[in-house]
């Protein structure tokens, strides 16, 4: 336990007061932690919105700099003010913008500060344009957290060149196991149910061995967004005539319980910074099926050993799920080496690299870091992981010359046709 004279501000997204989600939680159990730890913590945002996280410990001081100040003040003026007030030991911010938005002035360059990548770093710089130079700018007596090994090559070169740590989120142990005894016949998927998370990929894999396993299925969990985007999957579950084994199940708020119901999971997503379904899937004992290019899925998934890592296609893919229906016994194996691995996720060790980090930074006593395993796999290019993300279709040479799909912009469906590589958006919304 640290003596309660260190004061740590926590920055964190705007909408940390109205709604729910995995970099949310984060912030939550990071700001425990450290509350447990006897560090004198402040959470902080700017929301015009007000409200509170939930499960925020008591001892955490949580501020909205939105409603802190009389005067109508933005957020760069807000947090310049309270830092000026308040002198803080450490300034961790939860994203890159924050830190840009905050464009903290040179008075305060002798305050330490972390930098928290919650994703791939690249995503973040080629998501908004031209952000990587405004970082730089004013890029001053910070340390970067990364969450795997990999992320560091994904940095730019102003900050992989500097200090960089490696700490991962954490999961708690589970009290129940999956039991592999009995065979249920049943693989889950269980994450957000969005273009990044390959849920095409997977039904057209699938299909490509259904037939041969009639007696097997695949629930799908998670919320949709859009939901338009679930109705195509509907569709091409119904087109590809695998309605009686592919089934959608919708949200549930129970996920530890429910992956005890299976025999292993798919993961095939596109894009992950920490898939918190997938190591959650692996700490009751399932074997997990993802794609090689997938960061954060292709180091949770250890090729082999507790699960498969499938190239982008379909028929290698179907081979590695037809390999887990057929050998009972190497799902065993894959169990027992799932449970193994996500134990170095548990909270008590991440919880203690986080302050052996914090303690160094605050005493300007971290030397720089070596990260192992840092040389980065062969990944999915970076556009094309945004494109997706901005639910952008990615087309082929043949879609390219002529195609017609769906566009979900702003929560509307309108068709696009791809003409020659020129793409035309109907004006006309579908119905």
């Amino acid at each position: 336990m640290m003596d309660k004279h260190r004061k740590i501000f926590v920055i964190t997204q705007p909408d940390v007061v109205d709604t729910v989600g995995g970099a949310i939680s984060v912030f939550i159990n990071f700001c425990n932690m450290l509350a447990d730890n006897n560090y004198e913590v402040v959470g902080i945002c700017y929301n015009k919105k007000q409200g509170c996280p939930q499960k925020l410990n008591d001892k955490v001081n949580f501020v909205n700099l939105a409603y802190y100040y009389d005067e109508d003040l933005s957020f760069e003026e807000s947090i310049n003010k309270f830092v000026a007030e308040n002198t803080p030991d450490l300034l961790v911010f939860f994203f890159h913008y924050l830190y840009i938005n905050a464009n903290l002035t040179s008075k305060f360059d002798r305050i330490p500060r972390i930098l928290m990548f919650h994703s791939r770093p690249d995503f973040y710089f080629e998501f908004i344009k031209g952000s990587a130079d405004n970082l730089k700018r004013l890029y001053k007596n910070t340390v970067a957290q990364v969450l795997f090994p990999t992320y560091k090559s994904l940095l730019p070169d102003f900050i992989k060149t500097d200090k960089v740590v490696c700490i991962p989120n954490s999961v708690p142990v589970q009290q129940k196991t999956v039991d592999t005894s009995k065979e249920n016949k049943k693989i889950i998927y269980l994450s957000r149910i969005d273009n990044c998370k390959g849920l095409e990929f997977l039904i057209n894999s699938f299909k490509v061995i259904a037939k041969k396993y009639k007696d097997w299925s695949i629930d799908i969990y998670g919320q949709a967004q859009p939901e338009d985007y679930l109705q195509d999957l509907i569709k091409l579950t119904k087109k590809l005539k695998l309605e009686n084994q592919i089934h959608f199940r919708g949200v549930t708020n129970e996920p530890i319980e429910t992956f005890l119901n299976y025999d292993f999971c798919v993961f095939p997503s596109y894009f992950e910074g920490f898939p918190v379904g997938l190591i959650e899937a692996q700490s009751v004992g399932l074997p997990c099926i993802g794609l090689q290019g997938c960061t954060g899925v292709n180091e949770l998934i250890i090729d082999g050993y507790n699960g498969f890592l499938a190239a982008e296609n379909y028929k290698d893919y179907a081979a590695k799920i037809e390999k887990l229906i057929q050998d009972k016994e190497l799902r065993c194996k894959f169990s027992e080496n799932s449970i193994s691995n996500a134990k170095q996720y548990l909270p008590e060790k991440i919880n203690e690299k986080w302050i052996k980090v914090i303690e160094a930074v605050i005493s300007n006593n971290l030397a720089p870091v070596e990260i192992e395993g840092a040389i980065s796999p062969k990944v999915f290019p970076i556009k094309k992981v945004v494109n997706m993300a901005k639910n952008k279709k990615i087309y082929s040479l043949a879609q390219r010359i002529f195609s017609v799909s769906n566009d979900f912009s702003n929560g509307h469906k309108r068709k696009v046709v791809c003409l020659l590589g020129v793409k035309f958006k109907l004006k006309k919304r579908c119905k």
